[in-house]
């Protein structure tokens, strides 16, 4: 199950375009309760639904959490998430929103930053420019889009106090301002954190060129947006406790396919791994985590699996469920 305990009102103050398909969304608190504070790279749930989670970056300063900002992109190949924010979300509206949570986090240790960004990828990394800059940290803000009318919050940045440390390469612009690694990353030393963020071509071209450029591995931080691989990996028997029942998950389906497809009934949203709303108590076994939503200590204790898209590495996992 997903931490629906802790879900809290919010209100939506102010929704503006603030690029081509891209609005950005202004949350204050629904009651006299102030909203939580959070650090930077952290994200939220927002129940967009009744029956859709999605999770959506902080990108306003951290300083400043009397209110959230987000900035949803309306996405091509949409499931409903983004697409229901973009036609159905008024100022006004209380929605429900979790409290922050931070898989994405700054490590702030006196070295040297770069923020490397793709399109939307620039919401978690917004967050982080400000705190750098309030901490008085060195480093180096980049945006890559396709075009001009894609690339978010410019005016914003540019009257920022890190606006000289900020760099837009768009890719049907001049040659010479587009992002290249080995201009843009000669400063990469063993010192250097990367953080990067954006959609899935643009992650796997910057981390291979941030581990080019010498970014030590643990100072090389990513953010996806897309979820976990759901297939692939070997077969393997999930245990229902609460039933008895025994059922094969095989290569090709999730442990959530199997369940449903013998009438056992789940909870489900994103099915990516990415908004925790399957999220199940682990009895035995060792789960093979495949899901973005729990953090690294999460994942070690093992006691909750992601059905949708996790595994086992155990030939049985007993679930309680």
């Amino acid at each position: 199950m997903s931490d629906s305990e802790n879900a809290m009102e919010a209100r939506i103050c102010k929704i503006r375009q603030v690029a081509t398909d891209i609005v950005s969304i202004e949350l204050e608190a629904a009651s006299s309760n102030a909203l939580p504070s959070f650090s930077a790279g952290s994200h939220v749930d927002v129940h967009v639904s009744e029956r859709i989670v999605r999770q959506y970056s902080l990108c306003n300063d951290p300083a400043s959490s009397r209110h959230y900002r987000l900035a949803v992109l309306n996405e091509i190949n949409s499931r409903g998430g983004s697409r229901t924010v973009h036609e159905t979300f008024r100022e006004g509206m209380v929605v429900r929103i979790g409290r922050p949570r931070n898989n994405f986090e700054l490590v702030e240790d006196g070295g040297h930053a770069i923020l490397l960004a793709g399109g939307i990828g620039i919401t978690p990394l917004l967050s982080m420019a400000y705190r750098l800059q309030a901490i008085g940290a060195e480093f180096e803000f980049h945006l890559c889009v396709r075009s001009l009318d894609r690339a978010p919050f410019l005016d914003e940045i540019a009257s920022a106090p890190f606006g000289s440390r900020f760099r837009l390469h768009v890719d049907d612009g001049p040659t010479e301002q587009r992002f290249q690694p080995d201009r843009d990353l000669c400063e990469v030393g063993p010192r250097t954190s990367v953080y990067i963020c954006g959609p899935k071509g643009f992650m796997d071209f910057a981390v291979s060129a941030a581990r080019k450029a010498g970014c030590l591995e643990d100072r090389l931080h990513t953010e996806n947006f897309s979820g976990g691989d759901l297939k692939g990996g070997n077969s393997f028997t999930v245990i229902a406790s609460r039933s008895g029942r025994r059922l094969v998950v095989p290569s090709e389906k999730s442990i959530a396919a199997v369940l449903e497809e013998n009438g056992i009934s789940v909870d489900l949203s994103c099915e990516q791994g990415i908004c925790g709303t399957c999220l199940t108590r682990v009895l035995k076994g060792q789960p093979e985590h495949r899901d973005s939503f729990q953090t690294a200590a999460e994942k070690q204790r093992n006691d909750r699996v992601a059905i949708c898209c996790s595994r086992s590495t155990s030939e049985e996992l007993v679930l309680d469920i």
